[in-house]
């Protein structure tokens, strides 16, 4: 069944959502599908595939629809003449013109949710037909237990992302907000250039892992009051190497992203930057970005060896090095924004973000 494979592929319960509500209309030759997802005690219809829909994006009671009766009993129903069942309240079902009803459980144990065919002509569901509607339940059941697995995963895995740029920020960061406020920029900016939203999630998911490198850097060196001296800043910019190194080999878009990031976010538009003095565009875009969005919440913030700037100063030195340490598209990307703002505590936008 081309349904199955489907559903196999889908990543996101609306993709499951669509490919079932059509499946199960062109199993049986009904006249309207619907799928419907348990939400506490209500019952929830998600979609409906039908010239005209009747119950789509209504919520009922568990006890009041037969969506309710076939996850309260954990079997399939089939109704020649809905007219004449005393499962169905007939007030509800004479003004829709339904004569017939078939409806199965999407899993036997604890349903989270039925798929139902209706007929506007008097249709006995034959055993196959619920068969068939039953299959579908089935592999709708893997299909939907697979996305929340993955959504579960995703996750953990920003969670634990979220602890490792914590681990670096906390050494010299006593607030340790600086990677939200970070990410917060650059998702922000990355959406101001105009980039491709999945682009735009993955830059503001990977921007808080752009100093995991300082993990290397000697407290000595990294909570130096004072000036540092032409070794110890050697020490300092090692840092984005170092933080290449601990995020080399991930398999995920997002690690990959955060180790480009890690590596490029000190090198500069006219090639004066650290490590490899990269310029321009052969600099990665993400790293630009996250340069423009570190150096910024930088100046704002006190730091072991300076005071924080005002947001207008730290404005007007950014427009100053625009062309020279920054791309000019993300400068006018900042400045089109309300820098302002940015220096705000953020929530940390990161965590769960996708």
């Amino acid at each position: 069944m081309a349904a199955i494979h489907q559903l196999s592929l889908a990543r996101t319960v609306a993709e499951i959502r669509d490919v079932v509500s059509s499946a199960a209309r062109r199993l049986t030759g009904a006249d309207g599908a619907t799928f419907v997802l348990r939400i506490g005690g209500q019952c929830y219809y998600a979609d409906e595939d039908a010239s005209s829909p009747l119950w789509k994006d209504q919520h009922f009671p568990m006890d009041a629809c037969m969506s309710g009766w076939v996850m309260r009993n954990r079997r399939p129903a089939a109704i020649e003449d809905v007219c004449s069942d005393v499962r169905i309240l007939q007030a509800d079902s004479r003004p829709t013109l339904v004569k017939s009803l078939a409806m199965v459980p999407i899993r036997e144990t604890a349903p989270l949710g039925a798929i139902g065919n209706y007929w506007a002509h008097r249709h006995k569901p034959t055993a196959q037909e619920i068969a068939l509607l039953q299959a579908l339940a089935n592999s709708t059941s893997v299909a939907v237990e697979a996305v929340r697995i993955r959504e579960d995963l995703a996750h953990t895995g920003l969670e634990v992302i979220d602890r490792l740029a914590l681990a670096a920020e906390y050494r010299d960061d006593g607030t340790h907000e600086h990677t939200a406020r970070v990410a917060r920029t650059s998702l922000l900016l990355a959406q101001a250039m105009g980039l491709p939203e999945d682009e735009t999630t993955l830059i503001g998911q990977a921007a808080p892992l752009h100093d995991v490198g300082k993990l290397a850097v000697p407290d000595v060196i990294l909570l130096k009051p004072g000036r540092l001296s032409e070794a110890e800043f050697g020490r300092v910019k090692e840092h984005t190497t170092a933080g290449a190194a601990i995020l080399t080999g991930g398999t995920s878009k997002l690690l990959q992203l955060a180790e480009e990031i890690a590596l490029s976010h000190h090198e500069r538009w006219d090639g004066s930057g650290y490590p490899f003095g990269l310029n321009a565009e052969t600099i990665p875009v993400s790293g630009r970005i996250v340069a423009l969005a570190d150096v910024f919440d930088a100046l704002t913030h006190a730091r072991p060896y300076k005071s924080p700037w005002s947001v207008r100063a730290a404005t007007a030195e950014i427009r100053r090095l625009r062309g020279r340490q920054f791309d000019p598209l993300v400068v006018d990307a900042f400045l089109a924004l309300q820098p302002d703002r940015l220096a705000d505590p953020p929530e940390r936008l990161y965590v769960g973000a996708a």
